[in-house]
């Protein structure tokens, strides 16, 4: 039984404020406790040496849970990228999706994933329709000037790369396309040892989780990765114990959670062999419960898919690490709500952070402040809907594995 818990979460590329995440949470923890006919409080946000924290209190007829929550911030750098102009952005983006390509990491994306090698795709596709539609209107309005055909191709020429820009920044900007550009740039420089930035903020977030540890004062402490946090988590995990061998023996349950998890986005390219150590380093530790969580209407991360021996996997691999559970984000909303969410992609992605509608087999809030050990519950077939009744309790036969 889990009394408390220390969960330190890390986010993907995105450049939401901490107080935005928080107000999420929040809003999150009250439909979780709705669901789970459940209590459940939230205090306000405290500052960390590496980000942000608040405690949560939830109970059920026959349990308590307290959890220090703690992001493990590093939007300020997110940011900062996203304020590089956009002609830069695209300069420095040309060459890293290129590499994608000559690498022959495209087609192993295609072989892994062929959702993710779409998603892949998708900046190339809006570029391409920026610079069709830019395109059209420079050669359409320098048709109509009186001017000879070498002025007009000059004026259709400066109207189709002012129109591009425009398109870059909206919609462009609506449809994630600067971000995406970004995203691609951050992964090969980060992946060539090239933002020590971020360097320096892992070695950070590594010592903040073996302080954690060393506390031992909770009874789990659960690092979670969710997009390109899990990889971001992986190097961090792999960074505190190069700084403590012994972290995972002899103190609290070290648990694992990677969700939308992207870490094949750096293992499966050639260059990518600092992170390939680090996901068999993890799997081949025996203090580390890694579970991973994956869902086929996620098309932002690898479904069926191992990220230490990268193939593909038929059912859920409940052997090894990671235990991997295949779980449905249909079966966690309601009719409704997922006809509404079924093309808008970024929020399917981010369901694996938000509450259920529904009792499901997949449940964050569960995970991160439920009284069950993270691995006990993932093991559990169907997932929380197993372990606890219909008014919140926990089952008699949950409590005789935990």
């Amino acid at each position: 039984m889990i009394a408390r818990r220390h969960v330190l979460h890390v986010s993907g590329y995105d450049p939401v404020e901490p107080r935005r995440l928080h107000r999420r949470f929040k809003r999150e923890l009250a439909i979780f406790a709705r669901t789970w006919k459940l209590n459940a409080t939230v205090s306000d946000t405290h500052a960390t040496n590496t980000g942000t924290a608040w405690s949560v209190v939830t109970a059920g007829p026959d349990w308590r849970v307290e959890t220090a929550y703690e992001t493990l911030d590093w939007d300020d750098i997110v940011r900062g990228d996203l304020e590089i102009p956009m002609f830069r952005r695209l300069c420095d983006a040309v060459p890293a999706i290129a590499d994608i390509f000559f690498s022959g990491t495209a087609f192993r994306y295609l072989a892994a994933s062929n959702r993710y090698a779409l998603f892949f795709l998708v900046p190339l596709l809006e570029f391409a329709l920026f610079a069709a539609l830019a395109t059209f209107f420079g050669r359409t309005v320098a048709a109509v000037l009186p001017f000879g055909a070498v002025t007009q191709a000059v004026v259709a020429l400066v109207l189709a790369v002012a129109g591009f820009f425009v398109l870059a920044r909206w919609p462009g900007h609506y449809m994630r396309f600067d971000q995406a550009l970004s995203d691609w740039v951050f992964a090969r420089d980060y992946r060539r040892g090239r933002r020590s930035d971020i360097d320096a903020r892992l070695d950070a977030f590594a010592s903040r989780l073996v302080a954690v540890m060393r506390a031992r004062d909770v009874d789990e402490v659960l690092l979670v990765g969710h997009s390109l946090g899990s990889l971001l988590a992986v190097d961090l995990l792999c960074r505190a114990f190069d700084l403590d061998p012994d972290l995972a023996r002899g103190g609290p349950r070290l648990s694992f959670l990677t969700i939308g998890a992207t870490v094949p986005k750096l293992t499966l390219h050639p260059g990518g062999g600092h992170f390939r150590t680090c996901v068999r380093r993890i799997a081949d530790h025996p203090g580390v419960d890694w579970v991973e969580y994956q869902a086929r209407d996620d098309a932002i991360s690898f479904y069926r898919f191992n990220p230490v021996t990268s193939r593909r996997i038929g059912d859920d691999e409940l052997s090894g690490k990671p235990l991997i559970r295949r779980v449905q984000i249909h079966d966690m909303l309601t009719r409704e709500s997922y006809r509404r969410y079924r093309w808008r992609f970024m929020r399917l992605h981010y369901q694996f952070v938000m509450a259920n509608e529904l009792r499901a087999a997949y449940d964050y809030f569960m995970l991160a402040c439920g009284p069950v050990p993270v691995l006990t519950t993932a093991q559990a077939a169907d997932g929380p809907n197993q372990l606890f009744g219909p008014d919140g309790e926990l089952l008699a036969a949950t409590e005789k594995v935990i």
